[in-house]
């Protein structure tokens, strides 16, 4: 049966001939029902690959265009890994989408990732409305693995149309998409995207928490001065009778110092962008791509340190029978706590490449964006406590003098930048020519 005959009346208007046999090729690669699929179903499968050679024999290129990408693969962002964990990943990913090769050594470390999960979708026809975000993303969760581990996302299309304002997007999954004929008319003046490779949404390292680092708790306020007391007496018409002596008792004591504040959490390491092939048998209209860098978390900011305590009032002076017994000295405030340090930004995430074929007449209507991966701002300095007053006397003293306020924590450092992702069209890498949609 032909491909235009197996397709009948519900023949997608601006898929032809060869698209719609190359989607149905594709199709059943990937082992998907084709009847459904041409009564419009989507139809998606789980698998597990049982090596790399399977993901190679999925991507969508010839080896001339393999060669070309492999020239370029390891650029100085690339190498400068290699010696990294990640540069078992980036040698196995240089030979499913380019013209690497691996050793034994690199086979038997990526052993412990196999059979490697995988997502397969077919769709004939798609339309992503004006406004609309159709996230692809596969979490690792729906293929039982750690949100640390690679999954594999393949999507066949036959026929996309983006309206404008449309976008679909990617986060974090290596990519393998094909579409027959992408559509798309950008209004005057437009400055978005419509296809992002963009990191995961969480972080990756060896952490766990929240992206952006917890604030410092404040530290404790100091507890104020006990009030000096007047010695127990018996008054008389010339004073009181003491049945003790004064002593230190009438003094009031010093304010504690208030304790300082805790650092503020450091940010995590941003998200990270993963291989992408992103291949485009017709584009009618224009297209422009983004691929981002996950920017590192926000430092966390430092707690405010504790005020300090105030100090205690001096028991007031009396007269006794043998004379008069000046007021008790006032005590002193206790010294404002310290503001905690503002914790480190989290260093950008890494990225890796993308690589975009098209025929070459559209390369001309093609943009692409690329943002690095920023390091998270450091966080703010806590304020330091207010130092403890001192205490007010019957009779007013040089002592008990105010403290001092607490110093000011140490903002963060801001975490370290990554590159952008490295986009290669048509096997030659091709810069950023945008700016931040």
């Amino acid at each position: 049966m032909s491909a235009t005959s197996e397709l009948g009346a519900v023949r997608p208007a601006h898929l032809s001939d060869a698209g719609l046999r190359g989607f149905l090729a594709r199709a059943r690669q990937l082992g998907h029902d084709t009847g459904r699929l041409l009564a419009g179903e989507p139809v998606s499968s789980r698998v597990r690959l049982p090596g790399i050679d399977d993901i190679r024999r999925l991507c969508l290129v010839g080896p001339a265009e393999r060669r070309a990408r492999q020239a370029g693969f390891f650029h100085p962002a690339m190498a400068a890994r290699s010696r990294l964990g990640q540069g078992v990943h980036d040698r196995c990913e240089a030979y499913a989408f380019a013209d690497g090769h691996v050793d034994d050594a690199d086979r038997a470390r990526l052993a412990i990732h196999l059979p490697f999960p995988a997502r397969f979708v077919s769709i004939l026809s798609r339309r992503v409305a004006a406004g609309e975000v159709w996230d692809l993303t596969v979490a690792p969760a729906e293929l039982g693995v750690d949100e640390r581990d690679d999954v594999l996302n393949v999507v066949n299309l036959g026929e996309l149309l983006i309206e404008p304002g449309g976008r679909v997007i990617v986060q974090g999954n290596l990519l393998i998409f094909g579409c027959q004929h992408l559509r798309h008319q950008a209004p005057a003046g437009d400055a978005g995207y419509q296809l992002g490779v963009l990191p995961t949404p969480y972080p990756v390292d060896r952490r766990s928490g929240p992206r952006n680092g917890r604030a410092g708790p404040p530290g404790a306020a100091g507890a104020p001065g006990r009030p000096g007391v007047q010695p127990r007496g018996v008054p008389t018409m010339i004073g009181f009778a003491l049945s003790e002596p004064p002593g230190d008792g009438m003094n009031g004591t010093d304010g504690a110092a208030g304790a300082p504040g805790s650092a503020g959490g450091r940010g995590r390491t941003g998200g990270a962008t993963k291989t992408a092939e992103i291949t485009i048998g017709r584009l009618t209209g224009s297209l422009t791509i983004l691929a981002a860098g996950g920017r590192g978390g926000d430092g966390g900011r430092g707690g405010d340190g504790g005020h300090g305590g105030d100090g205690g009032d001096s028991a007031a002076g009396f007269r006794t029978s043998g004379g008069t017994v000046p007021a008790g000295r006032a005590g002193q405030g206790g010294r404002g706590g310290d503001g905690g340090n503002g914790g480190h930004g989290g260093h950008g995430g890494i990225s890796s490449n993308v690589f975009v074929t098209l025929p070459g007449p559209s390369r001309e209507r093609l943009r692409i964006i690329t943002l690095p991966a920023g390091g998270g701002p450091g966080g703010a300095g806590g304020q330091g406590g207010r130092g403890g007053t001192a205490a007010s006397s019957a009779m007013p003293r040089a002592d008990g003098a105010h403290a001092a306020d607490g110093a000011a924590g140490k903002p963060g450092h801001e975490g370290l930048a990554r590159p952008a992702p490295e986009v290669f069209v048509n096997g030659t890498s091709h810069r950023g020519n945008g700016t931040s949609p």
